[in-house]
């Protein structure tokens, strides 16, 4: 009984010590990040890499920006590259190889908008587009009845807000 206890208690011990090590740090392994993932094209996107170490420059090689140079910056290999312009939309493949032929890779996404020429549409839609002006108009009609209705019910001499 007490060799089942002690068997149980192990493994349980074992299971917890699983679960609760520390996971290793991030920097330690080969990685390529970049920032933002998902970019417009015509902008800059920043690249942090490891080798694991950040001891001497590597290569990251993509078809949305070409080959850069990453270099030892603190713990990472740091870089950024632009993104032409006229870079079609979709996934392009980052490639990150060591000076020892370790690789890693990652996706960045590259989108193409078209900047927007009015503002943004948030309801009726009146005053983002052409509708603006009709919608002043008839408020400026709307009062001037309004104004028109005083006047000819105070020429009469009547209140026209005391019932008749």
């Amino acid at each position: 009984m007490r060799s089942a206890l002690r068997v149980a208690a192990g493994a349980v011990a074992l299971v917890v010590a699983a679960l609760t090590a520390p996971a290793p740090a991030h920097a330690e392994g080969v990685f390529v990040e970049v920032n933002p993932s998902t970019i417009q094209a015509g902008f800059q996107v920043a690249i942090r890499a490891s080798c694991g170490d950040a001891l001497n420059n590597a290569k990251v090689h993509s078809d949305a920006f070409g080959t850069v140079t990453v270099e030892p910056v603190n713990v990472y290999l740091i870089a950024a590259a632009t993104v032409p312009e006229n870079k079609k939309a979709g996934g392009y493949n980052v490639k990150l190889t060591c000076p020892s032929r370790q690789t890693a890779t990652t996706t960045l996404w590259v989108v193409n908008h078209d900047s927007p020429q009015r503002g943004p549409n948030t309801g009726g839609g009146a005053l983002a587009g052409d509708g603006g002006t009709t919608l002043i108009g008839a408020g400026a009609a709307a009062m001037g009845l309004g104004l028109g209705v005083l006047l000819l019910s105070r020429r009469r001499g009547r209140n026209p807000l005391t019932p008749a």
